[in-house]
């Protein structure tokens, strides 16, 4: 039973090709998630995120790394409607915007929650939002983008040497689908090192950080999660 139980959660990492993974993941977020909802989401959210520390909102160098404590934070429709949950794209969208601009507002993630309500959010957001979704976005704001699929390496390594701001998406666990996705937002910082935003990491005070330096973007996803990450999509930001 081991070994079937094996086969069966690593079928998707493994023998699934990333294309066509990432079109399953757009053609679950077909569904809307209801206006109704987007908008009472808007406003509770707005009320939440003004009361949170301002340093986000007014200093360009603190970005969302704590995802797990955003219980309070509404996203879609489905059974685990919060940004803890399956937020991850959304924040790792926000980091992006964060760095590119250097500021932020309540508003700014509270609108930025309702657009992917309306166009992305995977099976009403119990499964996040479409990476496809993300590109869509920021090629909509006029930003420059370039993508790639985790087994393009050519592909990726191009856009790590050319763009200072990306998003990551990856399966956590290459063997096991179980274990989940999670997208990321990735810095480059002085000395062309790569800096990972909201990938579940905490300091020896127990508050959650970004990571230290990487060397490449290679070595820095491999870090994104404590099993063996496997890049799906890299979306490159300028």
């Amino acid at each position: 039973m081991g070994c079937i139980r094996r086969f069966f959660v690593s079928f998707i990492p493994k023998y699934v090709s990333n294309r066509f993974f990432l079109n399953v993941y757009q053609m679950l977020s077909t569904i809307k998630v209801p206006r109704m909802v987007r908008e009472k989401n808007y406003k509770l959210n707005l009320e939440q995120l003004c009361g949170m520390n301002s340093g986000l909102w007014n200093s360009p160098s603190v970005y969302i790394e704590n995802q797990n404590e955003w219980k309070n934070i509404w996203f879609g429709a489905g059974r685990h409607h919060n940004m803890s949950y399956s937020g991850c794209e959304i924040i790792a969208s926000f980091n992006a915007c964060k760095a590119l601009r250097g500021f932020a507002s309540p508003e700014q993630m509270a609108q930025l929650i309702y657009d992917y309500e309306m166009h992305g959010a995977a099976l009403l957001g119990e499964f996040g939002t479409s990476p496809r979704a993300i590109e869509k976005y920021f090629r909509h704001k006029g930003f420059t983008v370039s993508t790639a699929y985790g087994e393009d390496f050519a592909e990726v390594d191009r856009i790590a040497s050319s763009y200072q701001v990306m998003i990551a998406t990856v399966y956590n666990d290459k063997d096991d689908i179980t274990k989940q996705v999670h997208t990321v937002c990735i810095t480059v910082v002085t000395g062309t090192r790569y800096v990972l935003h909201n990938a579940y990491l905490v300091n020896k005070e127990g508050t959650y950080v970004e990571s230290v330096p990487y060397k490449t973007v290679t070595d820095a996803v491999r870090h994104i999660s404590r099993y063996e990450p496997k890049l799906i999509y890299l979306i490159g930001i300028d």
